[in-house]
């Protein structure tokens, strides 16, 4: 059977997981054009880990004190920790000793009373800010297919809980985009040149896509290359063939597209492998040694990981990009990462996955931040060393009652992880839903109904819009471009008479530039 060009074209297109194509390109890596930083002037990325298959939160960030405990434990009673299980944390403004993490989390345990650390209690997609109320008389649009797997990693991945009520800007009319590429629609001016804001190792690849810039997506492994069959000659033949292919010119407005995007891509793929592979021979040996042995898994019970090679990957690119071009680096601002792993969906035998899944949460966002305090101490960058925020994102929270599979369901609000040397560390941000079921549903307003599914009293909105602020994003305008449903739900909670809580574009969990 023949193959025509634009079929060639398209399966050859999967090989690169690249660029989108467009009918043009802008400008490549050499040409300037970063605007003055108003924050700070050093490098600053944003890392989203996402949960995916919607992770128990319910069982990661646990009341101690005897009254919501007990309701803990009667509602879970196979899944519940003992609190002789339980990491005792101590948050800022509660009773010393009020709260615990789950039994794997002993690393995030330290950093979290080290301040480092913090909880954004109860957050999740919402259109308009919503009383329990609200639900049962469908008065308050909800998320869109609110429990699908799917459809609320898209509203964590876009911002955008139901697509039918916002009303997006013009630019964005037709696009499907997530939060992390529309943010970098907004701060690519901050980068020199056109080198992708944001990077995709896994995780919900909608959070990439952007608007106007192209994300970069990569295997796991950091790699960027065409794929390879281990027969030298037959894929030097098909490097050869492209090559041919490529040179071709019928005039047609895709094939000259897919033919920029490759030859673009090629020329990126170089210069980022080269830039990786600078930046990282410019730090001491010293350092590069330690950096790779907090990678190391330990030898037992981490067959199959992966979280920790994404995030080492990470950790390599942000090298490169932090590092001055002078010496051989990619010299950015501002980048956007994201990973993923799971599943978390914990419908049977909860007790053993999640502990498994939480141990290598613990072990590679440990391995990560000790690896950006071993950078901050190199002279390499100077006064401004690179700064890292990590967060985790997921499908849904799982309901606070447990199945008759020792599991737990889809739920809605759940307890997002935020770490990083700016966060303001070692709070709950938010407020923690009320545990007591013994009434059943009606007698619970946070719980949509008896099993405890909390109705959010944090939209994702307020969540990357916090991350996204620091990251750059100066103006309303900006903010309305990126999260075009959130200027709506901010009026309608002040109209709504919400609390305080609900009525703020920012919830405060980084700290504020000098």
């Amino acid at each position: 059977m023949s193959m025509s060009r634009r079929q060639f074209l398209r399966g050859a297109s999967s090989t690169l997981g690249f660029l989108g194509a467009a009918a043009t390109l802008p400008r490549w890596i050499s040409q300037a054009h970063a605007s003055t930083l108003t924050g700070y002037a050093g490098y600053r990325a944003a890392v989203c880990v996402f949960l995916l298959g919607g992770n128990d939160s319910n069982n990661v960030l646990v009341p101690l004190t005897a009254g919501p405990y007990e309701q803990y434990r009667q509602a879970r009673p196979s899944i519940a920790h003992t609190l002789d299980e339980l990491r005792v944390i101590n948050p800022i403004g509660k009773a010393a000793g009020s709260f615990g993490l789950h039994p794997a989390l002993t690393k995030l345990q330290a950093l979290f009373e080290q301040e480092q650390a913090a909880f954004v209690c109860n957050v999740g997609p919402l259109v308009l800010p919503m009383r329990k109320t609200d639900y049962t008389s469908s008065a308050v649009a909800r998320p869109d297919n609110l429990f699908s797997h799917s459809d609320q990693q898209d509203a964590w991945a876009s911002a955008i809980a139901n697509p039918t009520t916002a009303a997006l800007p013009l630019a964005l009319i037709g696009k499907v985009t997530g939060w992390g590429g529309r943010t970098a629609d907004k701060i690519a001016n901050l980068n020199p040149g056109e080198y992708p804001e944001v990077v995709s190792f896994g995780g919900k690849s909608l959070f990439a896509a952007g608007g106007t810039r192209q994300p970069m997506m990569v295997a796991s492994s950091g790699s960027l290359a065409f794929r390879t069959t281990g027969n030298a000659n037959f894929d030097a033949l098909t490097q050869e063939s492209l090559s041919k292919v490529l040179a071709l010119d019928n005039g047609a407005a895709l094939e000259e597209a897919y033919g920029t995007v490759f030859s673009t891509a090629k020329t990126f793929a170089t210069s980022r492998t080269a830039a990786r592979a600078a930046a990282w021979d410019a730090l001491p040996q010293a350092t590069r040694e330690k950096i790779d042995a907090l990678f190391v898994p330990p030898t037992t019970g981490s067959s199959g990981w992966t979280l920790h090679t994404q995030l080492y990957q990470v950790l390599r690119d942000l090298v490169a990009g932090a590092t001055a071009t002078a010496s051989g680096g990619l010299g950015l601002k501002r980048q956007v990462f994201s990973v993923g792993f799971g599943s978390f969906d914990t419908h049977v035998g909860q007790d053993t996955t999640h502990n498994s899944l939480l141990t290598q949460l613990d072990f590679a966002l440990d391995a990560f931040h000790q690896a950006m305090a071993l950078l901050k101490a190199e002279a390499v960058f100077g006064s401004s060393p690179p700064q890292a925020t990590l967060f985790t994102m997921s499908d849904f929270g799982r309901t606070l009652v447990e199945n008759s599979d020792k599991g737990t369901d889809h739920g809605w609000g759940s307890h997002m992880l935020v770490l990083g040397d700016r966060v303001l560390g070692r709070r709950l941000y938010g407020t923690f839903p009320n545990l007591d079921m013994s009434s059943g549903a009606a007698n619970n307003l946070d719980s949509i109904d008896s099993r405890g599914r909390w109705i959010p009293t944090l939209t994702v909105e307020q969540y990357a819009y916090t991350l996204a602020y620091w990251l750059g994003l100066s103006t309303t305008a900006e903010r309305d471009y990126v999260f075009p449903n959130f200027a709506g739900y901010l009026a309608a909670a002040t109209s709504g008479g919400f609390p305080t809580l609900a009525r703020t574009a920012r919830i405060g969990f980084m700290m504020p530039d000098a």
